[in-house]
């Protein structure tokens, strides 16, 4: 198993592993079912990112404190790439249970650090207008909005825009 990059008091925070890809894929099929966030991505869809050049992805986990027995929970996964100096943030989710708890904002941390490592001075990402609490935990965390675009996301019950949000790495992220 691969080290955490971050355990703090939030969660534990390591890079996805292949065998992590099939829980990756049923996270975020529960955290984007509604289409909030654009289309689910499969397993298969998953791995091709991942196996991109300069992608890496993040899985957010509680270690079993022992109680349950059950090993440990995962929280969420963030999916990014980097590119000369510009990273981006492609897809992050949080399951239902560990939502407004950190995780997110854990995941994000972790995201710009392990980019500021590989050479990104800048990250974006992309959300939903009407997603609200992403747009608060992206805006926490420094990213300012820099575009839209309109008719993005492709949901049942019509398009949705899609604010476009930017922040600068400082030197010590």
């Amino acid at each position: 198993m691969t080290a955490s990059l971050a355990q703090a008091a939030g969660p534990a925070i390591r890079e996805i592993e292949p065998g992590d890809l099939p829980l990756i894929a049923q996270m975020h099929a529960r955290c984007f079912a509604d289409g909030r966030g654009g289309a689910v991505w499969s397993e298969t869809e998953i791995a091709k990112i991942l196996d991109l050049p300069l992608t890496f992805g993040l899985l957010a986990w509680a270690p079993d404190d022992g109680a349950a027995g059950n090993g440990p929970l995962p929280l969420g996964f963030a999916l990014c790439r980097c590119a000369a100096d510009e990273g981006e943030i492609l897809s992050l989710g949080v399951v239902d249970r560990a939502r407004r708890g950190g995780v997110g904002r854990a995941l994000v941390d972790a995201a710009l650090a392990r980019g500021a490592r590989g050479g990104a001075r800048r990250f974006y990402l992309e959300v939903a207008e009407d997603n609200l609490a992403a747009r608060k935990l992206y805006g926490a965390a420094g990213f300012i909005l820099s575009g839209r675009r309109p008719n993005y996301y492709r949901r049942p019950a019509g398009p949705a825009t899609a604010l476009v949000f930017a922040r600068e790495l400082l030197s010590g992220d």
